[in-house]
């Protein structure tokens, strides 16, 4: 190959390359967490899989017995969505995630129900999760 389309060939893999690593921790604590499941959530609920969207890592939470429409029009929906907002604090003890934390990545809870109709969504910034403070602890 000739020396400018062979630089050409390299320059494109090496920022191939570059670009794919700033996403690398946020794979890599997909990978862990999907590793894990499917997992219990609660009651009859059940955390099926882990993706990334952009800078969003979203767990999936179905329902196998709830009606998305119906749920929304429940009275109490509302004390429902707080409730599982405030459990989101949780993710900030799991150590596969540990790597994100202070950056701009999103994690996100979505729940939906057997035909993939969204009841709705929780989300935390990365950037909430405080740094372990390992000081002290050896």
């Amino acid at each position: 190959m000739p020396p400018a389309p062979r630089i050409a060939c390299l320059s494109l893999a090496a920022a191939l390359a570059l670009a794919g690593c700033g996403d690398h921790p946020m794979q890599d604590a997909r990978d862990a967490i999907a590793a894990e499941l499917p997992a219990p959530y609660f009651e009859d609920l059940v955390t099926e899989s882990a993706s990334i969207e952009g800078r969003r890592l979203v767990l999936l939470v179905r329902s196998p017995e709830g009606d998305a429409d119906v749920t929304r029009a429940s009275p109490r929906f509302d004390e429902l969505r707080e409730s599982e907002q405030a459990q989101m604090q949780e993710l900030c003890l799991h150590p596969a995630l540990a790597p994100l934390f202070g950056s701009d990545v999103v994690f996100v809870r979505r729940f939906v129900d057997r035909h993939d109709k969204v009841f709705f969504e929780s989300t935390l910034p990365a950037r909430d999760c405080a740094p372990w403070d390992l000081k002290g602890t050896s």
